[in-house]
């Protein structure tokens, strides 16, 4: 017999303290399901790993229920053994990085990509699902939701679902590709890894009561890949953080501003070109332009720009900022950069940034490939420009205009989106597709 209430189990490896975009999908849609009437209970590793803390995030989240259980991450015991002084932190761009690689971090590489799959909290599957087969019952918990990656967190719902299938309805949420993410087959050397995260995916996409994703591409994508039905429930935006907007008017710097992670797929030379090339023909230009970085930014890539004369002395690198300090960041800044992998799966990618940007009404000089969610839906209105990564001129063009006062961001057309895809509006359509089920 199927339960009534309304709890929700919430099962993410990243929560508050961590930082970052990946924790910023559940916590918003956990208070916003607390507002709707429904009670989330976050579960969640008592001792996680990651790179990004974002202390200020604790307090957001202090009504809602967590539960932590204890996670073994393998990586201790490596960097124990090698004497690592970063204590088993590996650095998220560390697999895309050409250069700079010793063989400790080669190593590192090899095993995240051939033996721990199909991600390194692998060993927290079990005794989760040992431990949430008796809280479940205990708790009367009839909804859960696995949000990934890591994808490991679906292999804990494929489980409960089969050992409770007649008590729970399971969600499984796609955060990001699984069997084609862009990254695997830079760090798998054998066909045997790449098969196991396609059964798994299938497994999970076959067993899930109901999948959700973040874009219509992904949708599509991981529903060919199963023969599923794949809804979408956009990241959006809380707009209650936007800060007041900040006018730049006789400023004497231009400011052209990029936030997140920024590796060598994302490399974006078209844009260092650009830059250089604006600057050729106005000296103002030169005069006026800083670049800042906020973020996890590539060393490689640092290196690159600190190398060239011309922006060693114009980059502001800013590091890791809490999320309610980017919102102000965005407003310091006279042009905005979002970038897309040069990766043929980029066309799904519709980044929680660009909903972000979008508070600032600064315009968005967006790069990637042709066809994408991103430039759909930029397409037509006047918030910024979408190019591929070959048009150089083009790009010069745009952000010399916009240091002339030549453009006109229409702030009617942001906040058109800003209702469309704001956290309560995402988070309501959430509550139907769970109610519906």
């Amino acid at each position: 017999m199927r339960m009534t209430g309304k709890k929700i189990l919430i099962i993410t490896y990243y929560w508050p303290p961590s930082g970052g975009v990946g924790v910023q999908r559940w916590v918003h849609f956990a208070l916003n399901l607390k507002k709707l009437g429904w009670e989330p209970i976050v579960y969640t590793p008592a001792n996680p790993q990651f790179e990004v803390q974002d202390k200020k995030l604790l307090a957001r989240v202090e009504e809602i229920e967590t539960v932590k259980t204890p996670i073994w991450e393998p990586f201790d015991l490596f960097h124990r053994l090698t004497g690592n002084r970063n204590k088993g932190k590996v650095k998220q761009g560390l697999v895309l990085e050409k250069s700079n690689k010793s063989f400790k971090d080669s190593l590192i590489v090899w095993i995240r990509g051939n033996i721990l799959i199909p991600d390194p909290r692998k060993f927290w599957r079990k005794p989760s699902v040992k431990f949430l087969n008796k809280y479940i019952g205990e708790h009367k918990i009839d909804t859960i939701v696995t949000t990934g990656p890591p994808h490991s967190m679906h292999l804990i719902g494929l489980d409960l679902k089969k050992n409770h299938h007649h008590h729970i309805k399971w969600i499984a949420d796609f955060r990001d590709p699984w069997s084609n993410w862009d990254v695997l087959p830079k760090i798998m050397t054998g066909k045997y890894a790449h098969r196991k995260h396609i059964q798994w995916e299938m497994q999970v996409l076959k067993g899930a009561d109901l999948a959700i994703t973040v874009s219509p591409s992904l949708a599509e994508q991981l529903s060919k890949n199963s023969g599923e039905k794949v809804e979408i429930i956009y990241n959006g935006v809380d707009t209650s953080q936007a800060v007041d907007k900040v006018i730049r008017q006789g400023s004497q710097t231009f400011n052209i501003g990029y936030f997140g992670l920024l590796n060598e797929l994302r490399d974006p030379n078209s844009l260092w070109q650009a830059v250089k090339d604006v600057q050729r023909v106005d000296r103002a230009f030169n005069d006026a332009l800083r670049l800042v970085l906020g973020g996890i930014i590539s060393e490689s890539i640092i290196d690159k720009l600190l190398s060239e004369a011309f922006f060693k002395d114009k980059v502001e690198e800013k590091g890791y900022l809490a999320h309610e300090e980017v919102f102000a960041a965005y407003q310091n800044c006279d042009v905005l950069i979002l970038l897309l992998n040069k990766t043929d799966n980029a066309k799904w990618i519709l980044p929680q940034k660009f909903f972000e940007y979008l508070t600032a009404s600064k315009p968005i000089l967006a790069i990637g490939p042709e066809g994408t969610d991103l430039q759909n839906i930029m397409s037509g209105l006047s918030i910024g420009e979408y190019f591929n990564d070959q048009e150089t001129e083009a790009i010069s063009k745009f952000v010399f205009s916009i240091f002339a006062g030549n453009y006109t961001f229409d702030i009617d057309s942001a906040e058109r989106l800003l209702t469309e895809f704001s956290r309560a509006n995402q988070s309501e359509k959430l509550v139907k597709l769970i109610s519906d089920l």
